[in-house]
């Protein structure tokens, strides 16, 4: 489960948060490293809402909470071969380009 800042997200709230996990070993708080979302994890879904009521309630945490986002990592498959020109002449000297780009997949074990 995501918890997400509504206003003003103080380092007073992250240790709001955090509280409750000090006092349960299946419950853990983090961010995650590609979406910046400050994720909740537990042993379950009644587990998860339980402690989400019970930090808004007496821990009193201003945020919102849902489903984290998903990071979508794309990666190139096959090679490619690309060739783009521009000619622009309208009066005066005129703009001239001309690229070309060549894409391959990274070797195995390279991101």
């Amino acid at each position: 489960m995501a918890i997400e800042r509504r206003r003003n997200w103080t380092r007073k709230n992250g240790d709001r948060v955090a509280t409750p996990c000090g006092r349960r070993p299946t419950f853990r708080v983090y961010t995650h490293e590609d979406t910046g979302q400050t994720i909740i994890a537990g042993m379950g879904e009644l587990h998860l809402e339980i402690i989400r009521d019970r930090m808004f309630r007496e821990f009193k945490v201003d945020a919102n909470a849902g489903k984290p986002q998903i990071a979508y990592r794309e990666t190139i498959t096959s090679s490619a071969h690309g060739v783009g020109k521009l000619i622009k002449q309208s009066g005066g000297r005129g703009q001239y380009g001309h690229v070309e780009v060549d894409v391959r997949p990274p070797r195995a074990g390279k991101v």
